[in-house]
């Protein structure tokens, strides 16, 4: 098996160097740089991630937390955050935790014993401990998508829901809609809470209440899935959408532009998401401290065929 000793006799380096290569050290020249990476791919040399990380404290890879991988937009997350990660060098352990308060538990655990170098969470459960679990232990955390948990340590790269749902309820409204309900997945998951607080407080900006599903000429789901799932659920009742009542989805997944779809929504990109959190939370990784560092991305509502007037 080739070892590090061999890489540095084959490229005239001392171990040593060999080493800030691999780690990514800007104290090596270019040159030596370049002829130790010749080396590398010659010898076919493979770094012992373990190992190296034992002796680091650095495991050179990054922990992801999903609510629900069978979500599109999550499993869009999920994706850009390895794609993004790889670009580094690190790999993703990706933890599907069903929002289940036991199972974030222990994922937080499993990232601590893992030594991760820092964890991005797409989703948690409502009151979850996670973030203040790993943050108290030194590991950098970053939020995407539900940034309001206060902690100054975090980083956070969020969309503003209560705006989102004040826009749809605005534009529903503005066709003549006076009817709404809201519809979520049984799972008290931290960003639907929010969605669903945002949509009540819009209604209430306009002397409304929510109604029931069945009374309602217009529907606003949590996400995209749960707003296919409410089309086909009304539809095999007789009720025909827009015609009857008008359906809005969350996320813009790539379905929801699907030409036998065409679903009303609020546009949620992913890539830039997983892309943004990944970059910040490498970023303090490697400088040793916490991200502490917040941002919002545009979220527009993105109007298709499943929205229109009330029946008269």
């Amino acid at each position: 098996m080739t070892t590090l000793m061999d890489v540095a006799s084959r490229a005239g380096v001392s171990k040593s160097t060999v080493s800030n290569v691999i780690r990514g050290s800007a104290l090596v020249a270019r040159e030596t740089r370049e002829r130790v990476e010749r080396a590398i791919a010659e010898t076919g040399y493979h770094p012992n991630a373990i190992a190296r990380s034992l002796k680091a404290r650095t495991s050179t890879a990054i922990g992801f937390v999903v609510p629900d991988l069978t979500n599109p937009f999550y499993a869009q997350l999920a994706v850009g955050v390895e794609r993004a990660a790889s670009t580094y060098g690190y790999a993703v352990l990706t933890a599907h935790t069903e929002c289940l308060p036991a199972i974030e538990s222990d994922v937080g655990r499993a990232f601590i014993e893992r030594r991760v170098d820092g964890v991005i969470i797409g989703g948690i459960s409502l009151g979850s401990t996670l973030p203040r679990m790993l943050l108290d232990r030194g590991t950098p955390v970053i939020l995407a998508s539900l940034g309001e948990i206060d902690d100054p340590r975090l980083g956070v790269i969020d969309h503003d829901d209560p705006g989102a749902m004040e826009a749809i309820v605005d534009y529903l409204y503005g066709l003549g809609h006076r009817r709404f309900a809201f519809v979520s997945p049984d799972m008290r998951e931290h960003a639907g809470e929010r969605r669903r607080i945002g949509f009540q407080k819009a209604l209430q900006r306009r002397h409304l209440k929510p109604v029931g599903l069945d009374r309602a000429t217009a529907v606003v789901a949590h996400n995209d899935m749960q707003a296919i799932a409410t089309i086909d659920y009304l539809e095999r009742r007789g009720r025909r959408v827009p015609a009857d009542v008008s359906v809005v989805g969350y996320d813009d997944v790539p379905l929801a532009s699907h030409a036998r779809v065409q679903l009303t929504t609020v546009r949620s990109d992913a890539v830039e998401m997983s892309r943004r959190a990944v970059e910040l939370l490498v970023a303090a990784s490697r400088d040793g401290r916490h991200v502490s560092h917040r941002e919002m991305l545009a979220n527009p509502l993105v109007i298709r065929s499943t929205t229109g007037r009330p029946p008269s």
